[in-house]
Formats: C-alpha cells, structure tokens, sequence
C-alpha cells in the first residue's frame, strides 16, 4: 500500500514539473500585412528558453540568461528581414508578409511551466488599393469579429482618425464615417477627393497585433448616363480585372439583374428576376460591366453596384436615363412645308414676270398704232 502511494506521488511530480500546456490560434491576414503572434506572457521567466518554428524550421531564439533574442533567414531566405522578436514577451512579430508564409507556426517556452502555443497563419492575396469615384460609399474591413478586450485604431496618414469626436469643429473631414459594431470596420460614407490616401488599422487582440494598410484613391466618374432609346447602355465597375472581388452585384429597384458570386460560382445576368430585362443584359467576365442592349424609357433609373472582398467593400450608385428620339414625322413635314412655300414663291415670281411682260406688250402696240 504504501508503495503505491509513493509511485503516485512520484506520477504527480513528474507530471506537475513536464506538463505542457498547448494552444491553437487561426490567424487571417491579408499580403503586405505587419502581424505579431503574442506568447500571452508579459516578461520572459527566468532561466527560460523561447523557441519559435515555421513548421519544423527554428526561424527564431531566445535565451532569458543573455537576452539575446536571434531570428534567421529560414528556409530560402524565407523571412530575411521580416521577423523581429521582443525581448521582454518573446512575441513574433513577421512584416510585410506574403503568401509564401502560410502555414503553421508554433512558439516553445522552456521554463518551470513549459508552454507550447502554436498559430496557424492564412495570407489572402487580394487587392491592396482601392480605385472610387467621388460620392460612393466604400467600407474597408477588419477581417475579424472584434472581442470586448480588443483595440482598435484607424489611422490616415499616420494621424488617428477622431472617431469617438467627430462633433468637434475640426472633424469636419469626418463626418461621414462610422465603425460597425461587431466588426469595427471603417465606413466612409459619399467619400470626397479629399480623403484620398493611406488608411491603416491596428488590431490589438489577446493572441496578435495586427497592422493592415489601404490605399484609396478617389477620382471624379461618370454617375449619370443619358442615351437615346435603342442605343446599347454600358455601365462600368471602374476595374480591368474582377479576380481579387468574392461578390459583385448589380442590383435596380431592389431587384438583382447581375451577378458575380465566387462563393457559388455564379457568373451571369438574372433578367429573370426583372423581366423587363429579358434577353438585353450582358454581363463582361473580364471587369463586371454590365450592358443593357436596345435600350427603353422603362430601362431609366438608379442601378446600384455592390463589389466586396475581404478588405473592402464598395458602393456605387448610377443614374440612367433613356430619352425618346424626335419623331421621324416632324422634320420630313417642316421639310416639305419649305419645299412648298419655295414652289409657291417662284410661281408667283414667274407669273409676276409674265403678266408685266404682257402689259409692256401692249404698250408697245398700242405706240405703233399711234
């Protein structure tokens, strides 16, 4: 008896001195971002070790003894110059990071109380800058579903956006912005030329930092198109290529007319829903624009496009208006009308002419008879 008692405190011991406590975190990111795996510790244990991996390749060290921290190249040069190590958490931080870097990354703590903690990393490659004509609607996304303890920052050009004062007389800028509340995504609500430039937003989350950076660019479009009926009506999406959007709709009177869904892969019109469509509408594979051939008075009104990725969503609204040409009647009868008062001038030009001719004739006669 007692020497199971003593083979079970033994059991403990060894357990309680080896026990490993390992956790998993997903990590969505998109190219070209700056993102930090945290080890959830404020300063590295004493006597400690930090070992991170990408795989089964040590990319970066620590011993708490020199505190030394040292990152390497890994395999082909994979992260040269993209890794940096904090000296008093032992956090990860990889920048500028690309879609080569996808896979799973693990950090090791070799102390009193071993802590192996790993992250599996998805790099989205997907369009960085975004291209809107003044007066859309665009909203730049988070790409996460924010916790109670999370930070979140957004910045243009450098300077942080005032988005809990946007009252004061000198946020007039930004007046037309606010953040969802789930997400915390920006939207910039009828932009102006103004607010082109960088956008950037710190995500500062239990397990990571994240930095993302947007650029926007806000020209001056066409948003009313007035055509002639029976002309073709050609509505663009601004974009050569419509591989980096999951979703594009083009929606009329709450209807959906066009669509481009990757997530079903739909590609095509849907006339069907409005069938005064029926048969005109071609949707371009290449860049989304929509054409709605031989056009009607009834095809007038606002169309509405809705393009959205992971980083961003964009909003655009255009007006169509479709005239009625003149009537084909009217000019051939003002043209008649004119050809007929022309007639009627040199007849009685003609005639003015003969009866004077006439009345010198008999003038004469009558001379010579005298």
């Amino acid at each position: 008896m007692r020497k199971n008692i003593f083979f079970l405190g033994v059991l403990l011991l060894v357990n309680g001195v080896f026990c490993v406590d390992a956790d998993e975190v997903s990590v969505s990111v998109m190219v070209g971002d700056s993102v930090t795996l945290h080890t959830d510790i404020t300063e590295v244990p004493r006597n400690s070790k930090i070992i991170w991996k990408f795989g089964d390749e040590i990319i970066a060290r620590m011993n708490e003894a020199d505190g030394n921290p040292s990152t390497y190249d890994g395999p082909g040069a994979l992260f040269k110059e993209r890794l940096k190590l904090d000296k008093q958490t032992g956090s990860l931080t990889i920048t500028n990071i690309r879609t080569e870097h996808i896979g799973r990354y693990s950090v090791d703590i070799k102390s009193t109380d071993a802590k192996l903690k790993t992250f599996q990393v998805t790099v989205h490659d997907v369009v960085e800058s975004v291209s809107v004509m003044k007066g859309d609607s665009v909203t730049l996304h988070t790409g996460v579903k924010v916790q109670g303890s999370d930070q979140i920052v957004w910045k243009y050009e450098d300077q942080v956006i005032p988005i809990a004062h946007l009252n004061g007389p000198d946020d007039a800028k930004w007046r037309n912005i606010h953040l969802k509340d789930q997400t915390r995504d920006l939207v910039i609500g009828i932009i102006r030329t103004n607010q082109t430039g960088v956008y950037t937003v710190e995500i500062n989350a239990i397990s990571m930092v994240l930095h993302r950076k947007y650029y926007i660019a806000v020209g001056v479009g066409v948003k009313t198109i007035s055509v002639m009926e029976r002309d073709p009506v050609n509505l663009d999406t601004g974009v050569t290529e419509i591989r980096g959007y999951d979703l594009i709709l083009w929606k009329t009177e709450g209807n959906i007319v066009a669509e481009v869904n990757k997530g079903t892969n739909l590609f095509g019109p849907r006339d069907l829903d409005d069938l005064r469509f029926s048969g005109r509408l071609h949707l371009h594979r290449e860049t989304g624009d929509l054409t709605i051939s031989d056009s009607k008075t009834t095809d007038s009104g606002d169309y509405h496009l809705h393009m959205s990725n992971s980083a961003y969503t964009l909003q655009r609204t255009i007006r169509v208006i479709v005239k009625t040409p003149p009537q084909s009647g009217a000019p051939s009868g003002i043209c008649g009308a004119g050809v007929r008062l022309v007639v009627w001038a040199v007849t009685v030009f003609f005639a003015a002419r003969f009866v004077d001719n006439e009345i010198k004739g008999e003038n004469r006669i009558l001379i010579s008879l005298l």
